[in-house]
């Protein structure tokens, strides 16, 4: 399994950063979780081909988090000389095929992607589907507005977590438990907390309670040293950790 750090970033501008979004490819199978503005941008950039995009999964509605969505449906139905058959996977949280119908309001005609149209799936806490031979299973967290965080496992059994946004809850200690990568929002350091978001040192200390192989930060804020976010985040977690950079890859 391979995952793509496509935006570590914000809605905050950043010629660094872009807002947060992860490919993940396996078999063949390309999925993408999040997606603000300017997402199938750095898609091109990194050489990701948008058109082999079997499922999108959205973590909450937010806008720096699902922006992209309309441009990612009217890419699918306007691209020259590219016709798909197969409906676009749309997963997200209760109320997601609601959040879908009111953004695709006014701009409907333009955004039917395509023959083979959408397919809106809406997962409970804990409940799971198969992307091709991925396993996804959705895990209820704490935020402004109902948002989940996703487990990814590959047939080998290796497993990634990605948390999305949230505060400090429960459920995040199921999400990550002894996954072999967990990709944890890190908002803020010690002395920027932010509510509904996680602080370096909260990042750590769940990577340590789940017992994970790998810490990777994201969904950062500027911040005027992002040296303390790993300082902070290392005195909780003695295993490897990576603050993401857009572009970063990794063999899960």
């Amino acid at each position: 399994m391979i995952a793509t750090v496509v935006g570590s970033g914000t809605l905050v501008p950043s010629a660094r950063r872009s807002t947060p979004a992860l490919v993940v490819e396996e078999d063949g199978v390309q999925l993408t979780i999040d997606g603000g503005s300017g997402t199938l941008r750095r898609q091109a950039e990194l050489g990701i081909d948008f058109r082999n995009t079997a499922a999108l999964l959205y973590t909450h509605v937010h806008p720096d988090h699902s922006l992209d969505l309309l441009h990612f449906l009217f890419a699918t139905g306007h691209t020259p000389g590219f016709e798909r058959t197969e409906p676009v996977r749309l997963v997200g949280p209760p109320g997601f095929s609601r959040f879908v119908a009111h953004l695709r309001d006014g701009v409907r005609s333009w955004t039917e992607a395509g023959p083979g149209g959408i397919a809106i799936e809406e997962l409970g806490d804990g409940d799971g589907l198969a992307v091709g031979p991925l396993r996804i299973t959705a895990t209820a967290l704490a935020h402004a507005v109902t948002d989940h965080g996703y487990r990814i496992t590959a047939p080998s059994g290796r497993s990634f977590a990605f948390t999305g946004d949230t505060g400090w809850c429960d459920g995040l200690l199921r999400l990550a438990r002894a996954a072999d990568v967990l990709v944890c929002e890190c908002s803020g350091d010690a002395a920027h907390p932010m509510t509904g978001h996680l602080t370096a040192p909260e990042a750590g200390r769940l990577a340590a309670g789940a017992g994970v192989g790998q810490l990777v930060l994201s969904h950062l804020y500027p911040l005027p040293d992002d040296r303390i976010r790993l300082e902070e985040a290392a005195a909780e977690f003695g295993g490897p950790i990576l603050l993401a950079e857009d572009g970063d890859r990794f063999i899960v």
